[in-house]
């Protein structure tokens, strides 16, 4: 158990290392990008989005997951695989760019088809790489993929930035897309030293899209919701309004998702080994739980607090109307760690079924209530996907109760102290940012400081547990829990 505790910890580490690095160099060249370009440019690449989003997860086809959570792999399962995520690709890629015309004409947007077909090549891109980072997944070797990652950022963005410079418009957030891709890819073949060989087979293909099948339908599914806001929101409102939702979306989901994805990354390959230890699984997770509320909520609640005075400081006037969406937004993001922990667990214990049925039902009724919310808005739009995080708490904490005994009432329990903390720090922080004593740069500062120190007295008044591991393992002389 202490060994598995340290590979998830040095897991958790590079993760969590790659993740500041890659996605704070993403977070600065994203502000210096929206000061060049207009929303608009923004939006029409989130308009097309989902596109390239579905065609990685058709791609994909859920055999990445099966590879690292299957027991034993052989070479002919790793170039089945393989071979198999270059021929769906090309498939992918034939449907994007003959599809693109149609694209343009659903959004009535001249300009999408060939930024269509030009980013339709990140698809091809992308297959390249689920094997490696199969590999390098079970073997928890998180290092290289973070030094990918960061590189294929890093290197993306000075590209897109100049391009953006020299007047190319929409078509530098294009170079940084492909960017990132191509050379995050590169790094990760030179990293592993495994190639395919000559061989495939149909029993290999067949044994792991069995568990990989469920969660290609899954991931569909999660890819056409997650989406399915900007698709409205392109479908009935201007270019520049979805770019101010999409920002607003990013923003949120920059630390709530990515950091949650790390721990999750992470923990999966080692606690697919304790899967048939249903008491060990349920001390894992609960400890992961309380620890990720820990972490992620206050985040939610203080941008919620400062997001006025944020996009005085980062952004210039054309954003301001982000505010309002990105305040509802976080508290999308403070619910995440719940929902994303469920289900996770669900793919630990192999049960890809449930997966699949947990989010066919939340799904439906989560675009149901979209629809419904059109003529209210995109205002409307976003309180129905607020309502929708809520509800959908039901069915993803309903399971896992039933495989390991971690019921509802104890989630709730696990998350009810930092929210609360949290929305005290928010509040404290949004007080303090609307009386206008000082400048925005320093205001943000001082607001930010008060939040985080409202936080921490109220957890520690509240005895929040994840504090308490994370004081514990800082100095195992200091103890919230006063024992």
């Amino acid at each position: 158990m202490k060994a598995m505790n340290r590979k998830i910890g040095v897991g958790v580490l590079w993760n969590l290392t790659g993740l500041l690095v890659s996605r704070g160099a993403s977070t600065l060249f994203m502000l210096f990008l929206a000061r060049i370009l207009a929303p608009e440019a923004f939006g029409l690449v989130a308009m097309v989005t989902v596109v390239f989003e579905l065609a990685n997860a058709f791609v994909s086809s859920g055999l990445g997951a099966a590879l690292i959570r299957s027991k034993n792999v052989s070479d002919v399962d790793l170039s089945t695989v393989f071979y198999m995520n270059l021929v769906l690709s090309l498939l992918a890629y034939l449907l994007i760019y003959f599809g693109a015309p149609y694209i343009s004409v659903f959004y009535s947007q001249s300009e999408l088809t060939p930024l269509v077909r030009v980013m339709g090549l990140v698809v091809f891109i992308n297959a390249t790489k689920i094997v490696q980072v199969a590999i390098l997944s079970r073997n928890m070797n998180f290092k290289h993929q973070m030094k990918a990652n960061t590189l294929g950022v890093i290197v993306s963005g000075c590209l897109a930035l100049v391009a953006a410079w020299i007047g190319w418009g929409v078509w530098s957030l294009v170079v940084q897309m492909l960017g990132s891709a191509l050379i995050s890819a590169i790094v990760l073949w030179f990293a592993s030293a495994w190639r395919p060989s000559l061989q495939v087979s149909g029993e290999s293909f067949w044994r792991l899209f069995r568990f990989g099948k469920n969660l290609l339908a899954e991931g569909l599914l999660d890819v056409i919701y997650q989406n399915s806001f900007v698709l409205v929101i392109g479908r009935f409102f201007s270019a520049e309004i979805t770019g101010l939702y999409f920002i607003a979306k990013k923003i949120s989901n920059l630390l709530s998702q990515q950091l949650t994805g790390a721990v999750q990354q992470a923990t999966y390959p080692a606690l697919s080994t304790l899967q048939d230890d249903n008491a060990a699984l349920l001390l894992k997770y609960r400890k992961i739980m309380q620890l990720m509320m820990f972490v992620i909520a206050p985040v939610m609640g203080l941008m919620a607090g400062v997001s006025p005075v944020l996009f005085a400081v980062f952004f210039d006037d054309r954003w301001g109307g982000a505010v309002p969406y990105l305040q509802l937004l976080c508290i999308v993001g403070a619910l995440y760690p719940l929902h994303a922990l469920n289900m996770n667990l669900l793919n630990v214990k192999g049960r890809s079924d449930l997966i699949f049925k947990v989010g066919l039902v939340k799904k439906s009724v989560n675009i149901s209530m979209l629809v419904a919310a059109v003529p209210y808005g995109v205002f409307g739009i976003v309180c129905s996907q607020v309502l929708g995080s809520c509800l959908a708490l039901i069915p993803n904490t309903y399971y896992s109760s039933r495989l390991v005994g971690y019921s509802p009432l104890n989630q709730f329990r696990d998350a009810v102290k930092p929210l609360a903390s949290s929305v005290l720090a928010g509040g404290g922080a949004w007080y303090l940012a609307n009386t206008g004593l000082m400048p925005d740069v320093p205001m943000l500062i001082v607001a930010l400081l008060m939040g985080g120190a409202i936080y921490v007295v109220v957890s520690v008044l509240f005895r929040v547990e994840g504090g308490v591991m994370v004081c514990n393992k800082v100095s195992g002389n200091f103890r919230w829990d006063g024992r």
